[in-house]
């Protein structure tokens, strides 16, 4: 299955997925502001800049319409467009956006100074992620700085089906919830690969069930290993996950499910009641 590339394995983001939903009878919702989001999302990181054609190719929006979209976008100071190229490339601009989520972000806020502690304490990547669209996407990371560990940055997309941080947010849910998650991520891969998948997603969640956390390896990137909790509000309204990581020579299999499991299921049963 890692020989096959698709948006769930590289932890891309279709910008035209909107997560299954049927809008068309939603008299509220504005087309044309949803397909300029698209339109932001199509840019990855060091993928560098892209043309109308381009673009109209990652998010199956008329070029047309695109031309119209990048020219506002670029009026509103989120694009800048390169004469040389002839090509878009985002703005600084945007990063305000992104600031003023985080900025507000109470749990982030709450979970950054125990994060930063185990990362540090055993030469680790420790991460807070939320759902986005078909992806995770990390919120805040703390590496610790050697060779050793998983380099993760905030903004960094990784798969929910593939990954620890994934699995263990699939765990969190209901079980209406992941039905239709599941549901998503049959439809967007092959039917072999969602066959050996599934039962990998079904382990992970079992092991969340039975410890608080679940353990991954190679699934997502061969030599990486990491183990997942999924971190959820007293209240039941907020449901985001963390990982514990570093590649497989770093750390092993052993202390990931004896120490640093545990720890973070701990860290995650604590941090619960604190979030709203």
């Amino acid at each position: 299955m890692r020989t096959r590339s698709s948006p769930l394995e590289d932890g891309g983001s279709d910008p035209h997925e909107d997560g299954g939903r049927d809008r068309s009878s939603d008299r509220k919702f504005i087309n044309s502001l949803s397909r300029g989001f698209d339109i932001l999302r199509a840019f990855k990181p060091g993928a560098g800049p892209m043309g109308n054609q381009e673009l109209s190719l990652a998010t199956g929006i008329p070029k047309a319409t695109v031309t119209r979209l990048t020219h506002t976008l670029s009026e509103l100071g989120y694009l800048r467009y390169l004469k040389g190229e002839a090509k878009f490339e985002p703005t600084e601009s945007i990063l305000a956006l992104g600031y003023a989520v985080l900025s507000n972000m109470t749990v982030r806020q709450i979970v950054r100074e125990p994060m930063q502690k185990l990362a540090i304490a055993q030469d680790v990547t420790v991460a807070l992620a939320a759902r986005d669209r078909s992806s995770m996407i990390i919120v805040d990371a703390f590496n610790a700085g050697s060779l050793s560990s998983l380099h993760l940055e905030a903004g960094s997309r990784v798969p929910i089906a593939t990954t620890a941080v994934g699995r263990a947010f699939l765990a969190g849910l209901d079980m209406e919830e992941r039905a239709f998650f599941f549901d998503l991520l049959k439809a967007k891969l092959a039917a072999e690969d969602w066959a050996e998948l599934k039962p990998r997603i079904d382990d992970a969640i079992a092991q969340v069930e039975r410890r608080g956390f679940c353990y991954v390896e190679d699934d997502w990137h061969h030599g990486m290993r990491a183990v997942g909790s999924p971190l959820k509000s007293a209240a039941g309204q907020s449901l985001k996950s963390m990982l514990c990581g570093a590649p497989s020579f770093a750390v092993g299999r052993d202390k990931l499910e004896g120490e640093l499991g545990p720890q973070l299921a701990h860290m995650c049963r604590q941090l619960s009641p604190m979030l709203r």
